[in-house]
């Protein structure tokens, strides 16, 4: 019989005890100090912080990888107009470069297959309606838990609080409720 030796007489560390006031609370949102509302920029300002949901990060990478390319003398706009683009991952190492990595090619995969909104004019009406959203809250959400909500696909209000616990006590059932179908209007189905 293989009895390894070289754990007998060894004492497992336990682990150390949390009391139970120490525990998270998962309704009340504890984030790192980089989801800190107000940011210090690289010059030294002081801005709000911005959390995007994966369709809004999906635009502006696709933006800036299409404006690079416009730079470097490749296709132009037109090529890559987003109401008429397939998006595969053929297209997507196209849009990249060929000069780009394997992670870029993998980040616009799952950002074309992941984005709710695909499309310039529905996010900037999700990006309004979570604002106003916010607004109307008992307290205003945080960029992260509104950045959730755009990417989120829930179904209903019960979902999405338990997706996100630290809306509970922010706003109601029948207001997120009204929020999720609003949304759903505005996803693009592909």
């Amino acid at each position: 019989m293989n009895v390894s030796t070289s754990a007998l007489g060894v004492r497992r560390r336990k682990p150390a005890t949390q009391n139970i006031d120490e525990e998270e609370n998962s309704s009340v949102l504890k984030l790192g100090p980089e989801f800190q509302l107000n940011q210090i920029t690289n010059s030294g300002d002081r801005e709000q912080l911005i959390a995007l949901n994966l369709s809004e990060a999906r635009l502006l990478i696709r933006a800036a990888l299409q404006e690079r390319q416009h730079k470097n003398g490749g296709a132009g706009d037109d090529a890559y107009d987003e109401e008429q683009e397939k998006e595969d991952e053929i297209a997507n190492m196209a849009l990249a470069g060929p000069n780009s990595n394997e992670i870029m090619h993998k980040t616009l995969n799952f950002l074309s297959s992941f984005a709710r909104f695909k499309n310039s004019s529905s996010t900037e009406t999700v990006e309004k309606l979570l604002n106003d959203f916010s607004a109307s809250a008992s307290e205003p959400l945080h960029p992260f838990e509104l950045a959730q909500l755009g990417t989120l696909e829930c179904e209903d209000a019960e979902e999405a609080k338990s997706l996100i616990p630290s809306l509970a006590n922010k706003v109601s059932d029948v207001s997120l409720q009204t929020l999720l179908t609003e949304l759903r209007k505005y996803q693009t189905l592909s």
